[in-house]
C-alpha cells in the first residue's frame, strides 16, 4: 500500500466515524429533548394537580357553607312553622 492509498483509507475511516458522531450526536438530541419534555409534562401535571386540588378544595369549603346556610334557615324556618331549603 502505497501512501496515497492509505490516504484514501483513512479519509474514508474519518468520514465514516464523522458520520458516526453525526448519528450519535443526533439520537443524543432526540433523548435530551424527550427528558425535558417528559419533566415539563411531569411539573405541569403537578401543578394542574395542585390546582384541581385547591379548586376542589374551594368548592368544598362553598359547599359546607351553603349546607351550613341551608341549616340555619332550616332551623329558623321551623321555629315559624315550616323548613325553607334552597
Amino acid at each position: 500500500m502505497n501512501i496515497l492509498e492509505i490516504n484514501q483509507e483513512l479519509r474514508s475511516q474519518l468520514k465514516m466515524s464523522e458520520q458516526q458522531f453525526r448519528d450519535l450526536k443526533e439520537k443524543f438530541l432526540v433523548s435530551e429533548a424527550s427528558v425535558c419534555l417528559f419533566l415539563e409534562c411531569e411539573e405541569h401535571k403537578g401543578i394542574t394537580e395542585s390546582e384541581l386540588g385547591e379548586k376542589m378544595q374551594f368548592k368544598e369549603e362553598k359547599l359546607a357553607e351553603k349546607s351550613t346556610q341551608a341549616e340555619e334557615l332550616c332551623v329558623v324556618g321551623q321555629a315559624g312553622g315550616r323548613c325553607v331549603s334552597l
